[in-house]
Order: C-alpha cells, then sequence, then structure tokens
C-alpha cells in the first residue's frame, strides 16, 4: 500500500485475483532483463537522512512549495500517532518531532468512536501534491487490515496549503467500489483524478469539478496481480499464509499529459493515452484495446516522474531506486539496505524523497510480530543529473 504500495499501503490483500487471463499485449520492442543492471560508481554517497521516527512508519512523503515535509502513516505498520503529520527536523539536537496535520480532529478517527468517517481519516494509505496549492490524501475507509471499508469512507480529501484547512471531501460512491476495494493512490490531469483500486482491480476517473466517478479497466489483465511479490528471497503472504496479491498500485501521468502509466504492485508496468481515460463515452472494449505492454518491472513500493519523462522506480525486490526513460531504457541508480521497501517517493529540483517504511516487515505479514527494524529513515536521494520536476500534472 506503496506500494507500500505502499505498500502504499493500507493496501489489499487479494488472494485469488478475479481474473488471471495472459495480458493481451505486444511484448517491448526489446527484451527487459531478468534482473536491473547494476549501479553507476558513486563518487559520495548521494542519500542523505532527512528525519527518522523510533516508532512510527510512514510510506509517504510530499514537500510543500514552503518547504514543509508532510509524511503519511498507514495502519497496517501498527503505528500509533497520527495518519497525516508535518515532520519536524531539529538539525541543531539531531531530533524528529511530528505535528498532525491538519487540525480539526481529521487525525482523532476511530473504530469506537462514533465520529462520521468521511470527515476523519479512517486509514490513508497516500498523499501527494496536486492542483489549486493542495495536498490530497487517499482515505482507503477501511478500520482495520483485511476489512472492507466503511461506508462513506473510502474518498479523496483536498487540504489547502495556504489556510491548513480541508477545502473538499471527495466520497467515492458505492457503484465505483467492491467489497474489497483499496483505493491505493492519485494522479492528475486537468480536473481529472486517476485513482488505482490494489484492492479489487482497476482504475477509478473521477471529475474533480462534479465530484462523479466511474470505474475503468475493471478485473482487466493489465490492472491485475498475477504473480506474488518476492523480497530477499521469500515470497510475501498474508495471515492465511497465501501469496499477497495486490493489484492496480503505481501510477504516473507524462509530462505532456498523453499517457497514464500504471501497474500492480508486482509489475508489469502497462501504460494507456489519458484521451481513452478521459471520455466518458469510450465503450469498455475501447478503453481495454488501448492499454499498451510498456516493461516488465520488478515489484515497485513506488513511483515519480522527472520533467522529461523518466520514470523513478523503488524496487523493493533488490533495495534499488531504477530509471527507466522514455526509450525503456533501465539503470539502476542506487542499491542500498538501507532503502529496504522504499515507498511512494517525492520529486522535486533532481531530489528524489524516499521513505522507507519497511512494510514487507509489518506484524501482518509475520504472525503478529512486526520485524520492522526501527528507527525507519526519510532519505533524499540526488539524482545524477538534478532537474526541476513539477509537483503535479494538471494539463
Amino acid at each position: 500500500m506503496h506500494e507500500v504500495a505502499a505498500l502504499a499501503l493500507a493496501l489489499a490483500l487479494v488472494t485469488n485475483p478475479a481474473r488471471a487471463d495472459p495480458p493481451p499485449v505486444s511484448p517491448p520492442p526489446t527484451p527487459a532483463p531478468q534482473s536491473p543492471p547494476p549501479p553507476e560508481a558513486a563518487p559520495a554517497d548521494r542519500l542523505t537522512l532527512l528525519g527518522s521516527s523510533d516508532k512510527l512508519s510512514w510510506n509517504g512523503v510530499a514537500i510543500a512549495p514552503d518547504g514543509r515535509i508532510f509524511v503519511e502513516f498507514p495502519r497496517i505498520t501498527g503505528s500509533p500517532g497520527p495518519s497525516l503529520a508535518i515532520l519536524n527536523h531539529d538539525e541543531a539536537n539531531h531530533t524528529d518531532s511530528l505535528t498532525a496535520y491538519p487540525g480539526s480532529g481529521w487525525n482523532d478517527w476511530s473504530a469506537t468512536a462514533k465520529t462520521d468517517p468521511a470527515q476523519g481519516f479512517v486509514d490513508l494509505n497516500a498523499v501527494h501534491l496536486g492542483p489549486e496549492n493542495s495536498l490530497w490524501a487517499v482515505d482507503t475507509g477501511a478500520p482495520g487490515f483485511g476489512r472492507q471499508p466503511l461506508p462513506g469512507a473510502t474518498k479523496l480529501v483536498r487540504i489547502d496549503l495556504a489556510t491548513n484547512k480541508v477545502s473538499r471531501v471527495y466520497v467515492l460512491p458505492p457503484d465505483v467500489l467492491a467489497p474489497k476495494s483499496m483505493i491505493d493512490d492519485v494522479r492528475f490531469h486537468g480536473s481529472l483524478a486517476y485513482i488505482t483500486d490494489a484492492g479489487s482491480p482497476g482504475l477509478i476517473v473521477l471529475d474533480l469539478a462534479t465530484g462523479h466517478a466511474r470505474r475503468v479497466l475493471d478485473h482487466d489483465p493489465s490492472t491485475t496481480a498475477q504473480r506474488p511479490i518476492v523480497v530477499d528471497g521469500e515470497t510475501l503472504k498474508g495471515p492465511d499464509n497465501k501469496p499477497v496479491m495486490i493489484h492496480a498500485d503505481q501510477l504516473e501521468v507524462t509530462p505532456d499529459g498523453a499517457y497514464l502509466y500504471y501497474q500492480p504492485l508486482c509489475g508489469p508496468l502497462y501504460r494507456i493515452a489519458t484521451a481513452l481515460l478521459d471520455d466518458p463515452k469510450a465503450t469498455t472494449q475501447a478503453v481495454a484495446a488501448g492499454v499498451e505492454f510498456w516493461y516488465d518491472t520488478p515489484a515497485l513500493g513506488g513511483t515519480a516522474i522527472g520533467p522529461d519523462g523518466t520514470l523513478y522506480l523503488d524496487d523493493v525486490e533488490n533495495d534499488s531506486v531504477l530509471s527507466l526513460d522514455p526509450g525503456r531504457r533501465l539503470a539502476t541508480i542506487i542499491r542500498d539496505p538501507r532503502l529496504h521497501w522504499a515507498d511512494a517517493p517525492f520529486l522535486q529540483g533532481g531530489v528524489l524523497t524516499l521513505p522507507v517504511p519497511q512494510l514487507d516487515r509489518a506484524a501482518v505479514f509475520h504472525h503478529n510480530h512486526s520485524q520492522i527494524q526501527y528507527p525507519v529513515g526519510l532519505y533524499a536521494l540526488h539524482l545524477p543529473q538534478p532537474q526541476p520536476a513539477p509537483a503535479h500534472h494538471d494539463r
């Protein structure tokens, strides 16, 4: 839950994908390597520790134009404390603290409280800077791991960074959700938001002006996980001792707004023209026919995209960060054990900020005994060729 998926993850455990047909797609122009190429030699350590936590495990980060660092905590890790907070780093004393964000009780929701789940964070899985100088939070709406979302709890929350107040809540209607839905992450294109569903395979297209939502690529092979997640040579398994299947998870819009890349957490990577997704009159068959296989990626914790269209990929199988350029050339930027299950990154000015929640070590995957090695870190990775990156895609 990216992915983790997060786990961008307040992710879903789905052990029996609803569809396991082979993807009706063409292979890439050149065979994908079985493993990423080795990293280039670096004259100095490009990883800088921005903050750490001894008790909480974050899987999402966003940095506001004024420098505020927002971190997000999924319930899957069992972390006590807020769901969304500002990270305050005291360089002089080498200490970190958290300020719950925003106010008005959004971080006070609990399963026993009689609070409207549409007005509190039930289970966040992602944060992202987006249109209108806003921070956007993706709430799965599920009160516990593996549980169904509460009615009216699955939502996209927009927070105005100028006023520090929630400016709009988009509650996703039941007709675009399924009993196992676990919305995972969000990206923007014009007045639309694209949302992945990691629990019930598919994408959700949300009109930010009207609030109308519709579902596309429902149980399509491209949104459905069809292979296990293997980390440190072991298959990630859930409480039922079956392989965890995390469906549509990572997604990025190209800088020109023409395409959406997306994949199940396990890979591979696909793309589709946004014109197809944006057209409410496009038939199910037409949308499915527009899916294009792009690259046989490994399992990814998170992604980011640069202004030149290069994708940056958190490879959870190899504790690595990869780059995949528009010509489909893959390279390893860095491989480091400190990046064990790096999750949803934030790219700005040639620096990739990486939360490292170690989600595969969460208790839910280890018979209720957490294997997370605290402190968890938040790292800055200086890319080989620094470049300014837009905070969001609003074209």
